[in-house]
Formats: structure tokens, sequence, C-alpha cells
């Protein structure tokens, strides 16, 4: 962990208030992202994975608990944290996740023990099996039609899941164009800065004008979430178009139907 990222004295208070929290069961966190891999600047948040029973996440006072703990580091950097359970956890593992692969490969315990060195274990054996590509597949399609249901309530909000749908949408057509692709590429399309160079380097004479004109969105919709990020001003034409094209560029009668 890059520790030199945080300020040792608030990630001793932080410490010291997630072993007050009440939970049904011994929780985790993990750190990881680019202030973690060490390749972060000054637009990288702090991103917290948080592995508790799901008896635990159904009580908001638990989340707004570890939530609450972490928000201290806003002083270092904005704070993101996304929770899941180990079970769920375990079957992104199986079916190779980006998300998942980044957990386990890019990331290190910031708080708690057991959980994620049982899944580590799981996942070093099931990396070494081929890529289940058709459920993997269907698991991003589900996870895009999650995202398109979600309202969002402010700028910021929509530019996020335009950014989720773009990246898993390229995620879809790897799966279904590179036939010898690798974890490893698995887990750079899970990584931003990453996900642009490997497609136009590694899969360019895979590509077309579609996936290109996707490429070239996602980076737009990145800059766009660095600018909100900043608190700068941002044109609702801009992301309005940006999300007319994603709409246009998928090519499907039903997202271009409902999700308007």
């Amino acid at each position: 962990m890059e520790f030199e990222a945080l300020n040792p004295d608030i990630y001793v208070q932080v410490l010291d208030e997630l072993e007050l929290i009440r939970s049904t069961k011994p929780f985790q966190i993990l750190f990881y992202g680019s202030r973690e891999r060490g390749d972060s600047n000054e637009d990288s948040d702090l991103n917290f994975y948080l592995i508790a029973n799901s008896t635990d996440q159904m009580k908001s006072s638990f989340i707004d608990s570890v939530s609450r703990a972490l928000a201290k580091l806003e002083d270092v950097a904005p704070v993101n944290m996304i929770a899941g359970d180990a079970d769920s956890l375990a079957h992104r593992l199986k079916i190779s996740e980006p998300g998942s692969i980044q957990l386990m490969e890019a990331s290190s315990v910031f708080y708690g023990e057991g959980i994620y060195e049982g899944l580590l274990e799981q996942w070093n054996k099931w990396k070494s099996f081929e890529i289940p590509k058709k459920d993997l597949s269907l698991y991003l399609e589900k996870r895009i039609r999650f995202f398109k249901q979600q309202v969002t309530r402010n700028v910021k909000e929509e530019i996020s899941q335009l950014e989720r749908i773009t990246t898993l949408t390229l995620h879809i057509w790897a799966l279904q164009k590179i036939e010898d692709l690798t974890h490893s590429e698995l887990l750079k399309m899970d990584t931003p800065d990453q996900i642009v160079p490997l497609f136009s380097e590694l899969y360019r004479n895979e590509m077309d004008e579609t996936t290109e004109e996707l490429l070239d969105l996602a980076t737009k919709i990145r800059k766009l979430k660095i600018d909100a990020r900043k608190k700068r001003e941002i044109s609702r034409e801009a992301v309005h178009e940006s999300k007319y094209r994603l709409i246009e560029l998928r090519k499907e009668e039903e997202f271009m139907l409902n999700w308007v």
C-alpha cells in the first residue's frame, strides 16, 4: 500500500474508528486504484472496497459508520467506497469479471483480515482456467441494464453512469472479438488510464469504426468526469451529446427506447 498517499495521523484515526464499528460478522476493507498502485495524479481518488456480510450491508447504520470513518481521508483526496459480500465477489472472480480481478491483483488490505486472503487463494486457482467468455458477457450486459435503470441526481452521477456503460460495452466487444484474451488484459480494462492504450495499441487491427468511436467517446467522458471532480463548469449539452452518441453506437432498439 502506498501509505505516503495518506496522512498518517488521519489514517490512525480512521483505523481506531473502524475498530469501534459493530457488525454481525467481521468485515474487511481493501484499498485499490491508482493511489494504491503508485501511479496517481492530483485528480486521483482514494478507492475502497468493503467486503461485509449481506446482513450488515442491509443496515444503513453499518454502511454509514464505515463511510464516516473513511470520510476523514477526504483531506487527502476524494473518497469512493463500494461494498459487496464475499460470496458475490467469489462469483465475479469465477467468471473473471475485470473489477474483481483488480481487487485480487492490484489492491491491498486497508483494514481487517481473513476474508480477502481466502478469496485470493481461490482466485490463484481460478485464474489458471480459461476465461468463461459467455458467462462474463451475460454478467456485463446485466450490469449495463442495472446502470441504465439508475436515476441520476446530478451531472456528476450522470457522467459516472455514462462512463460505466461505455466501459462495459468495450469489455463485451473484447470478449466477442479477441480470441486470445488474457486475465492481465481484463485487469487493464478496469483501469481508466490503461483501457484506451490497450485497445488502440493491442487491438487496433481488430477494431472497426464503431469501436474506435466508442473509444473516443470513453476519452471524452473521462475528461467530463475530471472536470466534474474539479468542479469546473460542464455543458449540459456536452453530457447529452455523449449520452445520445452512446445510444447510437450501441445500436440496440431496446436501449434507444428505454434509456432517454
